[in-house]
């Protein structure tokens, strides 16, 4: 079964999405508890994940809002550019998550630097109301000093 983690961690001087997906699955490669012999979370979480996944395009759909989510309602059952045309009208970049083909580190939007609206969205209160698993790879309590300093990172695991 598929489940969705979302990770932060610090982001560093210079660092892109890029950087940041690459440096979540090092660090959840490394980290036995998640995918190995046991640590962190105590048992392995799971057998294998990838960055996005299931859940790629996540955090920016939820930045559009209301509006996108009601107009892209009425388009998913139609064409691929129908699809990717309102994603880029409404502020998408690149594949409508429909369209999107699996890839181990997600796209661009999977990992984002963690804003005054992520963090009301997701991480405000209680992060696990939004995805079975949250983890701050630094080891941080959630707070709002995260924003403008730590990337938040989608996560698909299978388990």
């Amino acid at each position: 079964m598929h489940y969705l983690m979302f990770v932060t961690l610090t982001m560093l001087p210079g660092e892109t999405s890029l950087d940041a997906r690459h440096r979540v699955q090092n660090l959840l490669l490394e980290d036995d508890s998640f995918c190995g012999d046991g640590g962190r979370f105590g048992s392995p979480l799971c057998d294998w994940f990838v960055i996005g996944g299931r859940w790629s395009g996540k955090l920016q759909m939820a930045l559009l809002g209301d509006a996108y989510q009601a107009a892209i309602s009425q388009l998913v059952d139609q064409h691929r550019d129908a699809l990717n045309q309102l994603w880029h009208l409404f502020g998408g970049t690149g594949e409508h998550p429909h369209n999107r083909s699996d890839d181990d580190l997600g796209y661009d939007d999977d990992a984002m630097i963690v804003n005054q609206a992520l963090y009301d969205h997701f991480l405000a209160g209680d992060p696990s109301r939004f995805c079975e698993t949250f983890a701050d790879l630094d080891d941080e309590s959630v707070d709002e000093t995260f924003i403008g300093r730590k990337w938040l990172v989608v996560v698909d695991y299978h388990n």
